[in-house]
């Protein structure tokens, strides 16, 4: 009798036990759920909000011991991607013949208030530019409403001076429980609270802060609802761009050789998509004014993405199924080979 008790029991703690060891090891191995544990370095800035202070500094043609000319490119991650702003250093020092040094300050989720804060940083760092390029993303709408208002700290004066990211609470709490979510040795633990932090804790806590999912950032520019409903944050974003354009003019010897540049997603190109709403053109009409209002050069792709990526756009253009619309490899080099074509021309 005490045996096949002995058996029962030790059978249902192997039945337990052993599908806990394969699940364990399964989590260690697999792609699917970050578990790891979180780099040691906080993504805290206290004045770029996340990010660092450091540039990319590369040179391109020849004769890069003598003089050589200064190209500034900032944007999100559509700039930081290497293929683009590594194409219009390339294509720039070929069609002007010189050595060409591309500092890129370029960082994933930056928005025209983040660009302003870094390029002032480039210009204390490395001295007035010959080129700025600044590329403005669909995603700079709901950035600058949803992440970056509140945030944001001006002086007496009025300037922005920082975007401290101790100040964004969402960022912080996100941050938080996943550390704290990754504080086990186990993984299935892990596991476990990550699933209560993302699953309950961050519910209960959206109405409170900014969940930067598809819906909530990209509302802005849906269509056709979007131009009625969000005109106060139309405006916020405008007041941004011409804010940043007016001060980082001030970093080149004339106004025009600050280069304002933009690439509508798919959303904003085509007549149809297969699920989900379509996008007005929010940054474009926006950029647009800046011309007239700073004296910055606009190169907006919304007219010209036959002419970039030819007749079998968009195919080999954006990334599939990528709800942001980031370019493919062939598209970064194709866009970024537009831009470098348009440099010093206008």
């Amino acid at each position: 009798m005490q045996k096949n008790m002995f058996i029962k029991y030790f059978s249902i703690i192997i039945i337990i036990i052993v599908p806990i060891f394969i699940t364990e090891i399964f989590l260690r191995f697999q792609n699917f759920v970050d578990l790891n544990d979180f780099q040691r370095e906080y993504p805290w800035n206290n004045i770029l909000h996340h990010g660092t202070d450091e540039f990319s500094v590369s040179d391109y043609g020849s004769n890069c011991n003598g003089v050589k000319t200064k190209l500034l490119l900032l944007g999100d991650s559509w700039m930081e991607d290497g293929y683009m702003n590594r194409t219009i250093g390339q294509e720039f020092a070929a069609k002007s013949k010189s050595c060409v040094q591309v500092i890129n300050g370029s960082t994933t989720s930056y928005s025209p208030t983040l660009y302003l804060l870094k390029a002032r940083q480039a210009f204390d760092k490395f001295g007035k530019f010959d080129f700025i390029i600044v590329n403005i993303d669909e995603t700079d709408v709901g950035d600058e409403w949803l992440r970056y208002q509140i945030p944001t700290v001006r002086n007496r004066q009025g300037e922005i001076i920082s975007v401290p990211y101790e100040h964004d609470i969402h960022s912080r709490f996100l941050w938080n429980g996943e550390v704290w979510a990754k504080k086990s040795r186990f993984y299935l633990v892990r596991l476990i609270k990550f699933a209560f932090l993302h699953k309950v804790m961050t519910p209960l806590f959206y109405d409170f802060t900014f969940c930067p999912d598809y819906p909530s950032l990209m509302r802005y520019v849906f269509k056709p609802e979007a131009a009625s409903l969000y005109k106060k944050e139309h405006g916020h974003f405008a007041e941004r761009l011409e804010e940043m354009a007016n001060e980082i003019s001030t970093f080149t010897a004339d106004p025009s050789f600050v280069y304002v540049t933009h690439h509508p997603h798919l959303r904003g190109l085509v007549d149809k998509v297969d699920h989900g709403p379509l996008y007005l053109p929010i940054v474009s009409g926006a950029i647009a004014r800046l011309p007239e209002e700073s004296g910055v050069t606009v190169l907006d792709a919304r007219n010209h993405v036959r002419q970039i990526h030819g007749d079998t756009f968009p195919d080999n253009t954006f990334v599939a199924g990528d709800p942001y619309s980031h370019l493919t490899k062939d598209g970064a080099v194709r866009y970024g080979k537009w831009i470098a074509s348009q440099i010093g021309s206008k």
